[in-house]
């Protein structure tokens, strides 16, 4: 998802976030309603002689709720770009930004690399003195799009085609 906020007059932040359909708790109670269903089919199971089948019910639970609170934390990942007071500031991480760069705006270029097949997804790199950093790995083909488009026209930052460039991403 991209989302623009305007935090004042002369201050905006873009959120870059990737898709999910349901938050935390929606999640959880699919796992109770799984849970449940898997259960009642066990202890069926279980009364008609066949107790092996409880132990391995425990473990299923077990491994939907672990899978599903691993593609929960990978959802929580965020990218934040802030253009502030002619400073522009790129944030990498889950909960606490991991990653954190400060450039002035005049230095930075975001570079975008047209998809090279009818339903490929386009490249966008953001470029600051001497350095490239990869943007929106995450996002689908049409927030990939959004998210040029909102840097070029709401943001009014510096977009380029890539073949004007060379560059090595980190």
């Amino acid at each position: 998802m991209v989302t623009l906020h305007a935090l004042t007059d002369h201050a905006r932040q873009l959120v870059l976030s990737p898709n999910r359909s349901m938050d935390g708790k929606g999640n959880l109670y699919v796992l109770l309603a799984a849970s449940v269903v898997l259960l009642i089919l066990a202890a069926g199971m279980a009364l008609n002689g066949a107790w092996l089948v409880l132990p391995f019910a425990g473990i299923e639970i077990v491994a939907l709720g672990t899978a599903m609170r691993l593609t929960l934390r990978k959802l929580d990942f965020r990218e934040v770009i802030t253009v502030q007071n002619g400073v522009l500031r790129l944030e990498r991480g889950r909960d606490t930004p991991d990653f954190n760069l400060t450039f002035p705006q005049q230095s930075v270029r975001f570079l975008v690399d047209g998809p090279d097949r009818p339903m490929g997804l386009p490249l966008i790199d953001l470029v600051a003195l001497g350095h490239c950093y990869r943007l929106g790995e995450f996002l689908n083909r049409a927030d990939r799009f959004k998210l040029a488009r909102v840097l070029k026209e709401q943001l009014n930052l510096q977009v380029s085609k890539y073949n004007t460039f060379q560059r090595t991403c980190f």
